[in-house]
């Protein structure tokens, strides 16, 4: 048990180590691409906020309780 108990976190670096450098040098993830999309659905999300804040503040209600709405539902799906 000693025997295990000193050679499980070597082990579990070892794996995770070699885990990372396989998924950092496949040539056919486009990291870069990822990093686009992720800015591009932070300015797209930005940008919808600013122009429902510029249309009407009804709206903006209605959107938020709707996303609030959808986010309950979710956690209570997942929790069943």
């Amino acid at each position: 048990m000693n025997w295990l108990t000193q050679q499980l976190p070597g082990i579990i670096a070892i794996y995770f180590l070699a885990a990372a450098e396989s998924v950092q040098k496949d040539p056919l993830i486009d990291r870069r691409g990822e990093t686009i999309v992720d800015v591009g659905v932070v300015l797209l999300a930005v940008s919808l906020v600013i122009a429902v804040k510029i249309i009407s503040p009804k709206v903006e209600h209605a959107i938020l309780l709707a996303i609030f709405l959808s986010l309950a539902l979710i956690a209570f799906f997942f929790i069943k």
